[in-house]
């Protein structure tokens, strides 16, 4: 190798590392990247929030709810404690969070994380906690962070019609108003359930029915003084339900009344109404027949 070729070898090299170089930010101070905002060493220990002026409850039975009344979806609570856990911190910023959410979190009901959370799109969120303010993400994620953190009655109640299980569930008490020969009436007797009327039980279709009743959803719950006024207090339902579960705060009541292309459903405990798919509420509405064995139709 002649002296020239060595020299534009080492050139080269000295390039190749000088491009190298120029990516590297030797710079620590102000990236603390890859912590994580929320720092809850253990999510059980989690709760209660207070968020945006809503309390978000865990009760003894494990459901959490808001503002002590209002039970919420499993989704929604997931969505939060995912948020909690995956929220990193980008880099510092040197600014005051103006508006935002307030967000405090409480372990063993002792409140220990107190932030202000704000976005100004889908990919650029800050975070205030302990007088420093950050810009946040969720590695892998454009989400805008602040709707995260803004509960709503409408968007975060459970929306389940029948919050139940085949392990949790006591009795199903299904009654036509024009057709009581069809009522259904499901109960739990130890070691399985029964169903009024049937001698042979298919056990097959107890365990389907009971399994997908949660499945049943409402939409656009809300106290409808009209509703009541022109059609509960003048009709009877097509069919009424009251449902029965070990955990009590799950037992509901409701009055089925179809109208036109839509099904509506009556709660008299709350006064709400809420409509409810017609393909989930025609699973539902079944007769006890549909638990007999020896019912001739399943043998076609």
């Amino acid at each position: 190798m002649t002296n020239k070729i060595k020299v534009l070898v080492g050139v080269n090299l000295l390039l190749i590392a000088a491009i190298g170089f120029s990516f590297v930010d030797f710079s620590t101070a102000s990236k603390p990247e890859n912590l994580t905002f929320f720092k809850v060493e253990h999510l059980g220990d989690i709760t209660q929030f207070d968020i945006d002026g809503h309390s978000i409850q865990k009760l003894e039975d494990g459901r959490w709810v808001m503002d002590q009344n209002i039970d919420l979806s499993p989704q929604k609570v997931g969505r939060l404690f995912q948020t909690i856990q995956q929220t990193r911190i980008v880099e510092n910023k040197d600014r005051v969070i103006e508006g935002g959410k307030d967000v405090v979190i409480y372990i063993s009901n002792v409140p220990v994380i107190t932030a202000k959370i704000q976005s100004e799109s889908d990919i650029v969120s800050y975070g205030e906690i302990n007088g420093e303010t950050y810009a946040i993400e969720i590695p892998g994620q454009f989400v805008n962070l602040e709707e995260i953190f803004s509960p709503t009655k409408a968007e975060w109640r459970d929306k389940t019609i029948f919050r139940t299980s085949w392990k949790t569930l006591k009795t199903f008490d299904l009654q036509y108003d024009r057709n009581p020969e069809n009522n259904v009436l499901i109960s739990f007797e130890d070691p399985f359930y029964n169903v009024i009327g049937v001698n042979i039980l298919d056990s097959a279709a107890v365990y389907q029915f009971v399994s997908s009743l949660p499945k049943t959803q409402g939409s656009n719950f809300e106290v409808r003084n009209s509703f009541i006024a022109d059609t509960v207090s003048k009709y009877k339902p097509f069919c009424k339900v009251k449902m029965e579960d070990l955990i009590p705060a799950y037992n509901v009541e409701v009055g089925i009344y179809p109208f036109q292309n839509k099904v509506f459903a009556y709660f008299p405990k709350t006064k709400e109404v809420a409509e409810i798919d017609t393909k989930q509420i025609q699973d539902v509405l079944v007769s006890w027949h549909f638990f007999d064995a020896n019912d001739p139709r399943k043998r076609k």
